[in-house]
């Protein structure tokens, strides 16, 4: 038994810890945003998406957003964008979905390459003024969650080491 406490002790103290804050990539201290390129026809979109990411990068804290001598780089473009009816009854509409295809690419600027890209993270959200069931009630909200769970995949993918 005494053996039988000890190895477990051992193994306790000897497990990885786990950390959201954890990141592959301790050099990586400061990021540059790029603004996405727009190929929607949602005209403001694309300012949106920088705003938003940019102030999402701030809040968490890891890398302090810069505009000269980054060590790493965003990157991406607005593929597509719709915002389509998904329930109806008689003529009016009851839930619309949101929908944004994005590209995206990550680099290590002091390394030179590119730790995570994606050309195809198609990102959708449901909404619905009428519906006291639904998460959002404008088509602002849903795009507004569709970046901020962009904003989650790209550190996912990118900084945290799992």
């Amino acid at each position: 038994m005494k053996y039988f406490v000890i190895i477990v002790v051992v193994l306790v103290i000897s497990s990885c810890s786990y950390s959201v804050y954890s990141s592959g990539y301790p050099h990586l201290k400061t990021i540059m945003i790029q603004p996405f390129i727009n190929n929607s026809t949602n005209y403001e979109l694309d300012e949106i998406v920088f705003n938003s990411l940019s102030d999402y990068f701030n809040n968490d804290g890891r890398l302090k957003i810069v505009g000269l001598s980054p060590d790493c780089q965003l990157e991406g473009e607005i593929l597509d964008y719709s915002n389509n009816i998904i329930t109806y009854e008689g003529a009016d509409v009851d839930e619309y979905e949101v929908r944004i295809l994005f590209k995206v690419v990550f680099s290590d600027l002091k390394k030179n390459n590119v730790i995570w890209q994606n050309n195809t993270i198609a990102l959708s959200e449901t909404y619905s003024s009428v519906s006291t069931t639904s998460n959002y009630s404008t088509e602002e909200e849903a795009q507004k969650k569709i970046i901020k769970d962009l904003f989650d995949m790209i550190l996912r993918e990118s900084l945290e080491e799992w």
